[in-house]
């Protein structure tokens, strides 16, 4: 076998299982490279794709094969001549031009971008698993908001979250490498109670500061700004600013009404978007200050110089892109609405979806239209996908609710003299989620976007063809980060029912952090945020790659448990009642009563 040439032992590979195939990596450093060969993994993706299987289906369907008969037939008594064995009556093309056809309709990748698809066919098939992080203190904390911390090679180290008492916490969220001793998944860094509150609210209750840190519900409540160290945390009316290092709060901005979301910082300032008003909130220049709330009315009926009203309330996702200044806001309404940061607070222009957003991102990507679909129309060529997927252009994902039923959108973008302009759009309202979808991000050459009903669901570039799912209510016994602390909180820790992702962050690592340490670990975990205010990492294989160090068992009252036990059961209780109630809902709009009720 050493003295074989490379393509000789690649073609013999070919013919091997998968499960074969990742056991003769383990052979000689040789067969390792072998065995990692981009085209023999990224014909295993497209072998083990759902297109691809429901190609497969159709092409011996026995419906079509009586199809194809009756054409045959007609043929020879119409003089026509057989068509070869090999080749498809319907298109004339050959099995392997159909074939061809097909893996390019289905290739994730764009222009000349580099896919390395042994990881993806590892995020397409292997276990996922979630590793949860341990909450400070001995109180079932909840977190209210998080962001990623970056280190100056771009890579997230560090992970920020506000907590339902006040009080900012950090954790370590780089991989275990093989040559490192940190101990990843743990905290290393937490402030005092009440921090966000200016602590005034130190003499109330933790029900009472939880309900003030959870009034407005905001999902988008933590920027951080990695250039200065510094993190912005939204609580409720008032803007904190936080310096990463210290945990000490630096300022505090007061906006009129409560902050519904916030964008993430760029050239440290971000835009503040509150139920009525949209601010470019720069803590550098004083001068442009948020308006004193007690100005409201103002507000409302008079000039905006450094802020842009709404005609409708509820702003819930905010993407402020740094190629051409421009300003997308989506929420509750039904427009998203685009400013230029160079004439703002003047409307650009909108685009109508329809539907109720909720979460709006990004990805470098150039929108591929539908039409250009090489399975369905026979004019199209490989070529005109080609030109497709090296236009210039990126595209926005958006993820919300249309009629009760879940909406996965996309807007192609594409530069123009006056910035960028929708071009096309896409939007799956059929079989994206039953539920209202609630996060949606980009996940290495692939999206992923949450539902009312805890799944995550992975889909290809077209929106439509699923990859995976997977329940974060059904993932069974889920490795804890903190394995002491785990179980001395006992099933505080373990997936409630009816639980929910509310956000999705991916955690990609650039190639440099891994240089001298395990090149093969997998790179692009997620970080999670439930409904339930529990955080996680979802990653793949059977073992978390994030392991806690071990603390002394933390020692828990009995009415300390009493406590936790009643708020666990009435949390089940009312997520029994609104699945119930969305069962109904779902009930009822089969039987054509959805407007109805609506």
């Amino acid at each position: 076998m050493d003295r074989l040439p490379d393509e000789i032992v690649l073609q013999v590979l070919s013919f091997l299982e998968v499960t074969d195939l990742v056991r003769c990596q383990c052979l000689s450093r040789r067969f390792l490279e072998l065995c990692r060969d981009d085209n023999l993994w990224k014909l295993e993706c497209f072998d083990a794709s759902r297109a691809e299987s429901r190609r497969r289906r159709q092409r011996t369907d026995p419906t079509n094969t009586q199809v194809h008969t009756l054409r045959s037939a007609f043929d020879v008594f119409s003089g026509q001549p057989l068509q070869a064995p090999e080749q498809d009556a319907a298109s004339g093309l050959s099995l392997a031009a159909q074939t061809q056809r097909a893996f390019a309709n289905w290739d994730p990748s764009y222009g000349s971008e580099t896919i390395n698809f042994y990881d993806e066919y590892i995020h397409r098939h292997a276990p996922i698993n979630i590793g949860w992080l341990s909450m400070p203190g001995t109180e079932s904390l909840e977190a209210t908001g998080l962001g990623l911390i970056r280190d100056s090679d771009s890579s997230p180290h560090h992970l920020a979250a506000s907590l339902d008492d006040g009080s900012v916490c950090i954790w370590d969220v780089r991989p275990r490498c093989t040559d490192s001793d940190h101990s990843q998944g743990r905290i290393v860094g937490e402030s005092s109670p009440g921090l966000l509150l200016g602590g005034s609210q130190m003499r109330q209750s933790h029900e009472e500061v939880k309900a003030i840190m959870t009034e407005t519900g905001a999902v988008e409540s933590v920027s951080i700004d990695n250039d200065r160290g510094r993190g912005y945390f939204a609580q409720n009316s008032t803007l904190v600013e936080v310096d990463l290092a210290t945990l000490q709060v630096i300022s505090q901005e007061t906006f009129p009404f409560p902050v519904a979301a916030l964008s993430q910082s760029r050239n440290s300032s971000l835009v503040v978007g509150t139920n009525w008003t949209i601010h470019i909130h720069d803590p550098r220049n004083k001068s442009r200050s948020a308006v004193n709330p007690s100005l409201q009315c103002e507000i409302i009926g008079g000039p905006a110089s450094n802020h842009a009203l709404l005609s409708q309330p509820g702003p819930l996702s905010i993407l402020d892109r740094a190629q051409d200044d421009s300003i997308w806001i989506a929420g509750r309404f039904t427009h998203l609405l685009n400013y230029d940061r160079r004439f703002f607070p003047k409307v650009r222009g909108t685009v109508h979806s329809g539907g109720r957003i909720s979460c709006i991102t990004e990805t470098s990507r150039p929108y591929v239209p539908r039409s250009l679909d090489l399975l369905q129309d026979p004019s199209v060529t490989i070529s005109d996908v080609y030109a497709a997927k090296t236009a210039p252009g990126s595209t926005i994902l958006a993820a919300g609710e249309y009629k009760g039923k879940g909406s996965l959108e996309f807007y192609g973008l594409a530069p123009s003299s006056s910035g960028s302009a929708v071009t096309e759009s896409y939007r799956n309202r059929q079989t994206a989620a039953s539920t209202r979808l609630l996060s949606v991000a980009a996940h290495g050459h692939s999206t992923v976007f949450s539902d009312g009903d805890g799944n995550l669901k992975w889909v290809e570039r077209d929106g439509t063809t699923t990859i995976r799912t997977f329940n974060i209510n059904e993932a069974g016994d889920s490795p804890s980060f903190n394995q002491a602390q785990s179980a001395a909180q006992g099933p505080e820790n373990e997936p409630s029912q009816g639980d929910i992702v509310q956000k999705i962050i991916p955690l990609q690592h650039s190639a440099s952090f891994w240089s001298s340490k395990r090149p093969d670990v997998n790179q692009s975990d997620l970080v999670l945020k439930t409904g339930d205010g529990r955080i996680g990492v979802l990653g793949y294989g059977h073992k978390t790659q994030y392991a806690g160090e071990e603390e002394e068992a933390i020692v828990e009252t009995t009415e300390e448990r009493v406590r936790r036990d009643a708020e666990k059961q009435y949390r089940e209780t009312l997520g029994r009642a609104l699945q119930s109630q969305a069962d109904e809902v779902r009930f009822m709009r089969g039987l054509g009563m959805a407007f109805g009720m609506s």
